[in-house]
């Protein structure tokens, strides 16, 4: 239990930073892989419960992923949000809107004044979905122990 409490807690300091203070762009995003990589490797040496790491890789292939391609990586190739497929399913709709926003192309400064791209108003509105981010984001639901407790309610 020790081992993987220390897992949880080196992820959620991980993911708090992540989504507090950074912007991922594509090669920052293959960069930040490799490292969730090594730490879910040596998270793996000890414990039995890392399967948060295994969400946050599939989570990161939102910032890897090109705009014209995140709606598949979204919702299934059925293109259908409430079908349970895709990063809507495995992590659920905020959580991958939100991580979504952290790509570094998700807002761009015209006249002095962060707007949020125009690939990002469409897609949300394809999906018909609103932008989490428009409001207060409760940093708590992306902890390891959250995913733990949603991946329960699911089986």
């Amino acid at each position: 239990a020790f081992w993987t409490a220390l897992s949880m807690r080196l992820y959620d300091i991980l993911v708090t930073r992540l989504l507090q203070h950074y912007y991922i762009s594509m090669v920052g995003a293959v960069k930040l892989s490799r490292d969730v990589e090594a730490l879910r490797s040596v998270a793996m040496l000890a414990g039995t419960d890392h399967q948060h790491w295994d969400m946050l890789r599939e989570l990161l292939t939102v910032y890897m992923t090109p705009p014209n391609a995140l709606k598949t990586i979204l919702v299934g190739p059925e293109g259908d949000p409430n079908s349970g497929k895709g990063l809507f399913g495995q992590a659920g709709k905020v959580q991958a809107l939100v991580f979504m926003s952290r790509r570094i192309d998700y807002r761009i400064k015209i006249n002095n004044v962060l707007q949020k791209s125009i690939w990002v108003v469409e897609l949300l509105e394809d999906l018909g979905v609103p932008d989490p981010t428009d409001g207060a984001v409760n940093i708590a639901l992306y902890s390891a122990q959250s995913l733990r407790n949603r991946r329960l309610k699911l089986n």
